[in-house]
This record gives C-alpha cells, sequence and structure tokens, in this order.
C-alpha cells in the first residue's frame, strides 16, 4: 500500500475532563507569562489532587503532559502562543483552580470556565494603553537621569510606540517585526524632536521611550528558570530575550543613521538635574501606570505601589551600602519576601507583587546599552556590559531565592 494514501490516525481526545482541565490550564498559564517552575508545580499539584499521575514538561511555547491512567500512559502536547502579561487573568486562574481542587466546581465546568477567560474581549480601552505607554516612558526618564526636555519627548515616543503596538501589532506579519520597528520610529524621533526641544540627552529618551520592548524581565525569567534546573525552557527564553535585543540594537542603529542623513540634528547635550521628589512622583505614577499595562485589577494597586517604592528605595539603599551586585539581590530579596508575604497574607498570586517590582530592578537598559556598544565595534565595553548584565540578572534570582527561604511561598503560583 502506498504509504502517502494511508488514513491519517488521529490521537484521541481526552474524555476524562480532568485530563482536559489540566490541559487547558496549563496552556493558559503558559500564555500569560507564567514561567515554566511554576507552571509545572501547579499542575502537578493540580493532578495530585484530582488523583491522576501526571509529569509535566514546560516551554515558552509548549507544554507537554505525561498522564498515567489505568497502568496506561498518554502524553498530550499543548501548542502555546506566548502572549503578554495579564495579571488579572492570572488571579482568576488562580481562583478557579483552587476552586476545582476543593471541590466547589467540577473540572468539566473548570474548562468551560477557563476557555471563558481566555476569549474575553480586552475591557481596557486602546487610548488608555496608548496613554499608559507614554506615562510610563516619561516616568523612565526622570529614572534614568532626564531632565523636563527628556521627560517630554520619551513621552511622545512612547505615545507614537503605543499606537503602533495597539494597531499595527495585531497582524502577524508586522507583528513579527515589532521590536525593529520600534527601535527604529523610537530613533528616529528622539533625533527629530531635537529639532524642536534643542540639544538634549536624546539617548534617554530613546531608552525611556522603548522601555516596554526592553525584555529585561524575559531575561530575569529565563535566569531564574535556569537556577531552578529548567534549563530548556531558561535556555529558549534567554535567547528569545538576546534576539529581541539584537531586533532593537538594529532598528535603534537604523533609525538614527536615517535622522542624522535626513537633518542636520544639534549635538547632545547632558540633561538638567530633577529634584528627588520628581522620582517619588514618577515611582507612583508609574505603578499606576503598571496596574493598566499589567491588565491588574485596581484592588490590586495598592500592593503595586508599595512593590515599586519597596523594590527602588531597597535598590539605592542597597547599592550605597553593598555596591551595585549585593545591593540588587538585598533589593530582589526585600521583594520577593514582601511578594511571598502578599500571597500568603491575601491568598493570589505573588506575580502581583512580583512583576511590577521587578521592572525597577531588571538589567534591561544595561543589556541595550550593551548591544549599542556592538553595534558602534566597541567590542570590550560591549563584552563588559554584557558580563554587568549576567551579574546583575543572576544578583537578581538569588535575592528571589533568598526570599522564598527567608518567607516560604504558600502558593504555588
Amino acid at each position: 500500500m502506498d504509504i502517502t494514501k494511508r488514513p491519517i490516525r488521529r490521537a484521541p481526545r481526552p474524555d476524562d475532563p480532568r485530563v482536559r482541565f489540566l490541559i487547558e490550564l496549563s496552556r493558559a498559564l503558559g500564555s500569560y507569562g507564567t514561567a515554566a517552575h511554576r507552571l509545572e508545580g501547579v499542575i502537578t499539584l493540580c493532578a495530585h489532587e484530582l488523583g491522576l499521575e501526571c509529569h509535566v514538561f514546560s516551554t515558552p511555547t509548549s507544554v507537554f503532559l505525561s498522564v498515567e491512567q489505568d497502568g496506561t500512559q498518554t502524553t498530550y502536547l499543548s501548542r502555546i502562543d506566548p502572549g503578554e502579561v495579564n495579571l488579572s487573568k492570572l488571579r482568576r486562574f488562580d481562583e478557579l483552580f483552587n476552586a476545582v481542587l476543593a471541590g466547589r466546581l467540577s473540572p468539566r465546568s473548570g474548562v468551560k470556565q477557563i476557555k471563558k477567560i481566555v476569549h474575553e474581549r480586552d475591557p481596557v480601552p486602546a487610548w488608555i494603553s496608548i496613554l499608559s505607554s507614554g506615562g510610563v516612558a516619561t516616568c523612565a526618564s526622570v529614572f534614568f537621569g532626564g531632565g523636563t526636555n527628556e521627560m517630554l519627548s520619551a513621552g511622545i515616543i512612547g505615545l507614537t510606540i503605543g499606537v503602533l503596538g495597539m494597531f499595527i501589532g495585531r497582524k502577524r506579519e508586522y507583528a513579527r517585526l515589532m521590536e525593529f520597528l520600534a527601535g527604529f520610529i523610537a530613533a528616529f524621533l528622539a533625533g527629530v524632536l531635537s529639532l524642536w526641544t534643542g540639544s538634549y540627552a536624546s539617548g534617554v529618551a530613546l531608552l525611556a521611550g522603548i522601555i516596554i520592548f526592553i525584555p529585561g524581565l524575559t531575561l530575569t525569567m529565563s535566569m531564574t528558570e535556569l537556577a531552578t534546573r529548567n534549563v530548556v525552557s531558561g535556555s529558549a527564553r534567554f535567547f528569545g530575550a538576546m534576539m529581541i535585543f539584537l531586533l532593537i540594537g538594529f532598528g535603534v542603529a537604523a533609525g538614527s543613521q536615517a535622522a542624522s542623513v535626513l537633518f542636520d540634528l544639534p549635538k547632545l547635550a547632558e540633561p538638567e538635574s530633577l529634584a528627588q521628589v520628581w522620582k517619588v512622583i514618577a515611582a507612583l505614577i508609574s505603578s499606576l501606570f503598571f496596574v493598566i499595562l499589567f491588565r491588574a485589577k485596581w484592588s490590586d494597586a495598592w500592593g503595586m505601589v508599595i512593590a515599586v517604592f519597596v523594590s527602588y528605595y531597597s535598590a539605592r539603599f542597597g547599592s550605597a551600602q553593598f555596591g551595585s551586585q549585593l545591593g540588587v539581590c538585598f533589593a530582589a530579596l526585600c521583594l520577593g519576601g514582601l511578594a511571598n508575604s502578599y500571597a500568603r497574607l491575601t491568598d493570589r498570586p505573588s506575580a502581583i507583587i512580583m512583576l511590577p517590582g521587578l521592572l525597577m530592578l531588571v538589567p534591561g537598559s544595561i543589556g541595550f546599552k550593551s548591544i549599542q556598544l556592538f553595534m558602534h565595534n566597541d567590542t570590550v565595553n560591549g563584552v563588559q556590559s554584557a558580563v554587568s548584565v549576567l551579574m546583575l540578572a543572576s544578583a537578581l534570582v538569588v535575592g528571589l531565592l533568598l526570599a522564598n527561604v527567608v518567607i516560604p511561598p504558600r502558593k504555588v503560583l
């Protein structure tokens, strides 16, 4: 018989609603930014409580579930399309699988609820998301040492990139070029705006404008996965972050070159220094914008505000007392302890506190600068900057792991 004419034998769909619940839950958690060790922990716990033996293998783009039933072992593969972090949905998934484990909800109903949550439309209007992108960029320029010109330019760049991500990023062909286009437009605008504002630190405005695309959080997550022996997932996520850095760096180089060729740009200037109170205001405002960007519930806003302030000021104190690397480790320890305490007291995912706090610590800006140095053939300083990124990321991971020892998390998510 010709092998090309053989009928395709398809694997049977899992009839057991418990298995279907595990599959849908793993796919949902992976789609909304759950790290491999947490996802595997959640699914393993759920399977045990549901009376199943399940082995889980997670990567950033897929999850394998090997379920043992009645002496037979069946493996299921779920393809994951990594999306943006959505803390509101993660919180609802946490409540959902806790309800299933407690017997308040059947696995079959749990599957329906997961699909309902996944397919819900984004409740945040497009214009608010765009405004949040501009607001975060404006606040980031303050933390990077920018003045009023840098704040204004960063806000304009952030708004423009927010429009780009909201509308162009919806098409798959354009979405694959999103990081390159963001870097190109940010660099081009940073140069062109100097014709209006005069000499200013365009690099500060550029970096702040694209801060939401800098994969510092992804880099830190990859290092955490590697530290927890999730080698495949950590390696894949690490090289994915490196690719994003390269795409943004190439876009910035092309945009800067285009602006300098088309216009006679003024020379760069040092940013004017702002009072310390501006950083306090920026920390407060940015934490509120994080609620929107991470799609968190407003009932969690108070915790996110505290996380941002704890992260920022513990990093300043730690760096002054112990140096940059140990200072970041100390800040991560404080942040991890706060996140675990929040999860224990409120019975909500620690990611609600962890993610906004980590954004104040992740070495994404240094990683971007190292790519720029390589683009300008400054290999020695580029390598030194890249090593600094890895050291800071390692310090972050050690601090978070120490926090789990000092204040053990009561929740797996």
